[in-house]
């Protein structure tokens, strides 16, 4: 007799896996499971639409979503769990000023837990044909070189101070920091419920000249 696996069974099954796992290897396993929904798909990303993009996004919703709660109040757990957060977030961009072969830079702005898990998880990574650096620069004027740029919620003010500035240098910003989203940056991360959620500024997104996939503007909460 044969087996058939109905949506529902695929999806607890895979929360059950994702209970058992520690932080790090969450993230590496979230990387590998986006990069399978793409992967026999290079072509620009399209709205979606049918049971099969459903499944992914809530697939990816409920991944995140455990990995929040599993972890707690630690903050190496939870600079692991944003560090997952930032590359997905990247996976499902595009720079209109990224040069072909141009390695892509990750910025991170006062949280090293971020910083060193997100180095971790990119380590020999390739996305789209491009490489893949973080670093933590000290100095603001050396954003212009950043394609993420990430400010952990006490260094909000920086960008406060040069949000004018930054909504120029083609830069997917993102924060934890309550109503980034609100004050011009693109993504804002926040917890509801328990769980890691985003908000995505699509019009601060649109001036940055970065395009976010339809299937990310799906999970997000969208402001303007």
């Amino acid at each position: 007799m044969t087996m058939r696996w109905s949506a529902a069974d695929r999806v607890r099954g895979q929360k059950n896996v994702l209970r058992r796992m520690s932080p790090s290897r969450w993230v590496r396993s979230s990387v590998g499971l986006l990069r399978r929904s793409n992967s026999h798909d290079q072509r620009p990303l399209r709205p979606a639409s049918g049971r099969g993009f459903v499944l992914i996004a809530f697939v990816i919703a409920l991944a995140m979503g455990v990995a929040a709660r599993a972890v707690g109040a630690a903050d190496r757990s939870q600079g692991a769990v944003k560090a997952g957060f930032l590359y997905n977030f990247a996976k499902f961009a595009e720079w209109r000023a990224l040069p072909s072969g141009a390695r892509l830079v990750f910025c991170i702005v006062g949280d090293d837990d971020v910083a060193t898990a997100l180095a971790e998880t990119v380590d020999g990574q390739i996305l789209d044909g491009h490489g893949l650096d973080v670093r933590s620069p000290q100095d603001s004027r050396t954003w212009r070189g950043c394609h993420l740029l990430y400010f952990a919620d006490r260094e909000t003010r920086q960008f406060g101070a040069g949000a004018n500035e930054i909504g120029t240098l083609w830069v997917l910003t993102v924060s934890d920091g309550k109503g980034f989203s609100q004050a011009g940056g693109i993504i804002e991360l926040f917890i509801d419920d328990g769980r890691m959620r985003f908000a995505i500024n699509v019009d601060a997104a649109e001036r940055a000249g970065v395009r976010l996939s339809s299937r990310l503007l799906g999970l997000a909460k969208i402001v303007r």
